[in-house]
């Protein structure tokens, strides 16, 4: 084959590209094993951990594990003793899981399109949404019930409110604390204030929530009220976003298999693991929490454990 200068001078770009895209931090990730563990839960007899979607710590310290396998809502200690299942048979596919200052438990679930309260021995607390009914709304007649499709998270502001990513729809939607309908935003697409499935919502300390528009690759801030703030770009895909410490949020990016720290301005700090199945390797990581020592818990779906790494 014959290069002309042309075509060396293209495949000289090709090259240049390839090298920068191999090395992007976000394509590689920082892996160091030496920084990473597995947490092994002391499960009962011939039960086995699904893929894991949420985990959260208690107040007291104990973890919450929402998994999809058979036993989907477990507690377990600190040390990783089986305390306790509840919500037995509420669940298909678990997705986002909260705890509220008070210690209550809060889960979604993408296809019986429910989002529970419950007191930390399974009691429900509040329903929002109606079992297998997905819908954008039923407001008319004075039933005043709203409708949600596959929700993926829940948080609270400063004030008790609830706050719903309602993902199928493409909106959030806020309730009062008694579950009543105060208001909705957003519909599908990419300019600010609409969603391509918003996946996670957080709440900062001056009542700002933080969404993962997962599919866009940003996350998107707004007002209590819903009124846009301003948006971070190029952090990946956002799924599962947390509090790291005072000034970092951190968040899986299941795509690249990365944990991502963010500072105050929205800038990458660090990249952490890659995707695998080996230690600091993470397959499809969704489920996310930080305990008081700073040392993160990683869920994965596709690996079906939970790492964790400082």
């Amino acid at each position: 084959m014959c290069f002309t200068k042309t075509n060396m001078q293209t495949l000289a770009a090709l090259l240049i590209i390839l090298i920068a895209f191999i090395a992007a931090p976000g394509h590689a990730g920082i892996v160091d094993a030496s920084r990473t563990g597995f947490v092994s839960l002391q499960l009962p007899d011939n039960w086995y951990m699904g893929e894991v979607a949420g985990l959260e710590f208690l107040p007291s310290g104990d973890l919450v594990v929402f998994n999809r396998g058979l036993h989907p809502l477990l507690i377990f200690s600190k040390q990783g003793q089986f305390k306790r299942e509840i919500g037995q048979g509420l669940f298909r596919v678990p997705h986002g899981l909260f705890v509220d200052p008070q210690g209550a438990i809060w889960t979604t679930d993408q296809e019986t399109h429910q989002v529970l309260k419950m007191d930390q021995q399974g009691q429900i607390l509040l329903i929002l949404g109606r079992r297998d009914s997905p819908g954008s709304g039923w407001f008319d007649n004075g039933y005043q019930l709203n409708l949600l499709n596959a929700p993926s998270d829940v948080a609270l502001d400063s004030q008790g409110n609830i706050y719903v990513a309602d993902g199928g729809n493409f909106r959030i939607v806020k309730f009062s604390p008694e579950g009543n309908l105060l208001s909705s935003w957003g519909s599908k697409g990419e300019a600010t204030g609409q969603f391509n499935f918003p996946h996670s919502l957080l709440f900062d300390e001056q009542d700002q929530l933080y969404v993962t528009d997962r599919q866009n690759g940003r996350i998107q801030i707004f007002t209590t009220d819903g009124q846009f703030i301003k948006q971070w770009q190029d952090i990946g895909y956002p799924y599962e976003l947390e509090r790291f410490d005072a000034n970092t949020l951190i968040l899986t990016d299941a795509r690249s298999g990365e944990i991502n720290k963010i500072g105050p301005d929205g800038q990458v700090l660090e990249r952490f693991g890659r995707w695998g199945k080996g230690a600091s390797e993470f397959g499809f990581p969704h489920g996310l929490t930080v305990d008081k020592q700073g040392v993160v818990y990683v869920g994965e779906l596709l690996n079906w454990r939970i790492q964790t790494f400082k």
